[in-house]
């Protein structure tokens, strides 16, 4: 109890991070409301609950109180003052002593969303409810006076942990009974139960709260197919036995309410009703926390239900009549039997033709017109799916959202004809085959629900990136929130349809056909997977990015790649961009030329700058030396505050490619004052010739046609038509991961944050845990001061050898044709110094250049826990060579029980291309090779063909 009160306090006064959402939960103590707090903390919401715990108990909330985003307030909602810097949603579970004014006050002055929860009963019972009824009434007028976003949730009987058996409903008297052990007893019970476990209730008010177009309606949450008292009392009687039964309630006509159809058409839902391992739950807990069991008080509460006997008799007939007829699908049947012992139907002798005619359209009706709907609802959904999907990629999102809304309905269609086929099931004879189909309509749903969830996450996402730019005047904040949340939902379904596409025993029940459509849609959910884990990463980065609470500086270097460095080109032009307070205030480009000149100390440079380059002092140009990107950021940012005074919160760089790709999904950048249209395809001559060629130093054209050129590239991006951001997001998250766009920041968690998203290109440190792994990085640095890297041609051939006592060699070939015209700028020879980073220990025994041993020129160094080795190699214009190099690697295979493990690390360059890479294996005869990604070419010969567009990994299992 003692971590419940450090979490719970009786201040307003609260400290909040503004780059999460917010959360007001009134009622947050109750049954009802700890579950909500919960989930909502869940989905890293931070959550504000208030109750004087007049219903609620503070027990409730202990599984929250640990958790930092929880702040409780014991206080009436009637005097509550809060003082909040935003507020996202708000949650109301009302109780009848409570006076809501200060609450609906609040409501109107955030402009937040809201939900009420309220009762079934106000259907039928409005009487006994008026309190309540009044309190959906003061929600309406004050959202319709004030244009404000409220819904209300009408929901019926809940149970589950933490219940307090104040509703009157047969499944918590039975739950009741179960406790006090009287479940023998012949007590008088309605004849079914609608309750909801209080997970599927809590899932259904943040669906309805946070799903779009939910404004201002009623919805209903109740059990669809209410369940029998009979079977509730015998599941509880004994619940081990029918788990392992895995027991399905019988089926029972459905028993609507007015808004319950559109509730689970509008938000895709239906509760995962599992009963006894629900009851089992509920049982566990109140026998744990030995819960008291009152007596039942009379009056009736919100959210549950109260009759007197009379009407409780009166509605508990109508439901038997309903049952009876249910079972009475079939006219009564005369039947004789024959002299041969068979019988048959024996009709009268009036039979008329209008008489057969009617039955056969009633047999039609009754057999065939079910089927032709499944078959149109399976239609429509796989048409409008689809459809859905390409107005996605288009970035058509309304479309899109109109698609998915129609392959919903299409698929509620097929649910509720395939419930019907209930009795079926229960004979058990096709059991593997509804199998199957549960988890093709339950993958179908999770597909739907995460497609509409992307939408509306990226739409929140584009709006935020809009009020950045100040397209729009809000602040980026709320629209992040909101982006995360959805992003975040519709991550959770892609997982659990990924989960469901994983199942062996899903392909192997299928036909071919469908089968065929299977792959389809898993494709389609990697696909989607990997664009919302993107979109979600954004979402996640760029409140901190943007600064939403604050100020942030950012240096970015504009790295030039067809002048390759290591961390990917020469560092040619920088650009300061300032956030404030979520709004983009500041784009500064500049010659890296202009502040090098204000350096006012002496920094030595590098060996190779200053041999192979001939350059005495170290600039903020060259400072990318390191392959390691953090290193060389932070070097960068060293420079950059000597130079000009100014500090930076993190640094960004991108190359030429990262330009081009760009550009050919935002399109061409018109620059008037020049008479030029940039585009991907011309970027790198019209850069060359307005900036390279007409470069000296003190010259502002270099200055003023790049500033001119980013600034216009910047302006498409950020003003972009929201059709192009599914591209774009697709090609940021490539460019990051083919290392075109590398980031650092100084925050230490959006630090750890990049690193575990692997766009911070680091160079791997050998250490304890992964020096028994294989590594090759190779690392060029084009010093000849021209372009000669955007006329270059590059290829990779690694020879591997594992010989008989399992020690492993190593021959590398890397074949260079340089395509420059001439020795005129901006092609020219290319002057390269390479650098080899292997294990440590790592013996080179021979390297040539062409046809020249260069084995004596070939020096040693030891870096980032690996052994390297660096040589300079010239490559004429037109001329094409092959560096060749052996070496041996301290590595052993180890084999124990006949099988041994090998891995290769490969890792790309930042700025190179998709440079083509094959690795072949050559073993001994008694040695067996298994790997999915290597192919046998040959006897004792195995091969792989790929690229360096990317880090590469291979893992290999030898056999002997």
């Amino acid at each position: 109890m003692d971590e419940i009160s450090d979490s719970i306090n009786n201040k307003t006064s609260i400290s909040l991070s503004r780059n999460k959402p917010v959360a007001l939960v009134v009622g947050a103590a109750g049954f009802l409301g700890s579950h909500l707090v919960d989930q909502l903390l869940d989905k890293g919401i931070q959550v504000i609950g208030v109750d004087d715990l007049s219903n609620g108990k503070k027990q409730n909330l202990q599984d929250a109180a640990g958790d930092k985003n929880l702040h409780f307030l014991i206080e009436s909602p009637d005097g509550l003052e809060l003082e909040l810097s935003r507020l996202d949603y708000l949650f109301i579970l009302p109780s009848e002593n409570w006076n809501l004014q200060k609450i609906l006050d609040l409501f109107s002055k955030t402009k937040c969303r809201c939900l009420l929860f309220s009762s079934i009963e106000l259907y039928e019972n409005g009487a006994d409810l008026r309190w309540l009824k009044e309190a959906e009434k003061k929600l309406a007028r004050c959202a319709d006076r004030n244009h404000l976003n409220a819904r209300v949730l009408r929901l019926g009987p809940v149970y589950g942990p933490r219940m307090d058996f104040k509703v009157d409903d047969p499944m918590i008297r039975l739950i009741a009974q179960a406790l006090k052990g009287d479940l023998q007893k012949d007590v008088s019970l309605e004849f079914s139960s609608r309750a909801l476990y209080v997970s599927d209730a809590v899932d259904l008010g943040i669906r309805t709260i946070f799903a779009g177009s939910t404004a201002q309606k009623i919805f209903d949450g109740v059990l669809p197919d209410p369940l029998k008292v009979a079977e509730i009392k015998q599941v509880l009687l004994d619940p081990v036995w029918y788990e392992q039964k895995d027991f399905i309630p019988s089926e029972l006509p459905p028993w609507p309410t007015p808004n319950l159809e559109k509730t689970i058409r509008t938000l895709s839902w239906h509760p995962n009703i599992k009963l006894v391992a629900c009851l089992r739950k509920t049982l566990e807990y109140l026998k744990e926390n030995e819960v008291e069991i009152p007596e039942p008080e009379d009056g009736p509460v919100a959210g549950g239900s109260k009759t007197d006997e009379k009407e409780s008799a009166k509605w508990d007939e109508a439901r038997k009549e309903s049952l009876e007829a249910f079972k009475r699908s079939g006219a009564d049947r005369d039947r004789v039997e024959t002299k041969k012992g068979r019988w048959r139907l024996k009709f009268p002798v009036s039979f008329s033709r209008t008489y057969m005619l009617f039955l056969l359209a009633l047999v039609t009706y009754a057999l065939i017109w079910p089927a032709l709907l499944f078959g149109w609802g399976i239609f429509t959904f796989d048409i409008k799916f689809n459809q859905g999907l390409k107005n996605l990629q288009k970035g058509e999102f309304e479309q899109s959202l109109a698609d998915f809304k129609r392959a919903n309905d299409g698929l509620t269609e097929v649910q509720s004809i395939y419930n019907n086929l209930e009795p079926v099931r229960r004979i058990n004879i096709f059991r593997k085959q509804f199998e199957t189909i549960d988890r093709l309509l339950n993958l179908s749903s999770l597909s739907v629900s995460a497609s509409r969830n992307t939408i509306l996450g990226i739409q929140a996402l584009i709006k935020s990136i809009k009020a950045v730019t100040g397209e729009i005047a809000d602040s980026p904040a709320e629209y992040l929130s909101n982006a995360q949340v959805e992003l975040n939902s519709a991550q959770e379904d892609l997982s659990k349809a990924e989960a469901i596409l994983k199942n062996s025993n899903l392909e192997r029940g299928l036909p071919g056909i469908l089968a065929e459509k299977v792959n389809k849609i898993s494709g389609q959910v990697s696909d989607s997977r990997k664009l919302v884990s993107k979109a979600y990463s954004a979402s996640i980065l760029f409140p901190k990015l943007v600064a939403v609470d604050g100020v942030r500086n950012y240096l970015v270097l504009l790295q030039n790649n067809t002048e390759l460095r290591p961390t990917g080109g020469f560092i040619g032009s920088f650009a300061k961009v300032t956030f404030e307070e979520g709004k983009l205030k500041k784009l500064n480009v500049n010659d890296i030329y202009t502040i090098d000149g204000q350096l006012a100390v002496h920094v030595e440079p590098p060996k190779e700058i200053k041999e192979d380059l001939g350059q005495k002092d170290f600039f903020l140009r060259d400072s990318n030396w390191e392959p390691d990107f953090p290193a060389a950021a932070k070097q960068a940012q060293w420079f950059y505050t000597k130079e000009t005074g100014e500090r930076i919160e993190g640094v960004v760089a991108l190359d030429v490619s990262a330009l081009e790709h760009l550009l050919a999904n935002t399109g061409p950048v018109d620059l008037p004052d020049y008479q030029e249209k940039i585009t991907a395809e011309n970027i790198f001559e019209k850069t060359v010739a307005h900036a390279d060629l007409s470069f000296s130093p003190g010259s502002q054209a270099k200055k003023s046609f790049l500033t001119t050129l980013t600034s216009g590239a910047m302006e498409r991006i950020f003003f972009l038509p929201q059709n192009n951001w599914p591209e774009i997001l697709t090609a940021l998250g490539k460019l990051l991961d083919e290392k075109h766009i590398s980031v650092y920041l100084n925050d230490p968690k959006l630090f750890s944050f990049i690193v575990s998203q692997n766009w911070m290109h680091t160079m791997p440190v050998q250490t304890e845990q992964n020096k028994n792994r294989d590594f090759l990085s190779v690392v060029e640095a084009n010093l000849g001061a021209n372009k000669a890297n955007y006329y270059l041609d590059r290829s990779y051939n690694l020879e591997t050898v594992a010989g008989k006592s399992g020690e492993i060699k190593h021959r590398l070939r890397i074949s260079y044709l340089n395509r420059s015209p001439s020795e005129t700028f901006p092609g020219g020879k290319y002057k390269n110094r390479i650098r080899l980073y292997l294990p440590f220990g790592t013996q080179l025994t021979r390297a040539l250049w062409g046809e020249t041993d260069i084995t004596k020129a070939v020096s040693s160094f030891t870096d980032y826990g690996r052994t390297g080795y660096s040589v300079l190699l010239e490559l004429l214009p037109k001329e094409q060579k092959t560096l060749v190099v052996d070496y041996a690697v301290p590595l052993k295979l180890e084999f124990q029980n006949g099988v041994a493990l090998y891995r290769l690390d490969i890792i790309k360059q930042a700025g190179t291309d998709k440079d083509p890479l094959q690795w072949t294996v050559t073993h001994p005869i008694n040695y067996k090779v298994i790997s999915p990604q290597v192919k046998q070419t040959g006897p004792q010969e195995q091969k792989v063909s790929t690229d360096l567009s990317v880090d590469r990994s291979f893992e290999v299992e030898f056999r002997k």
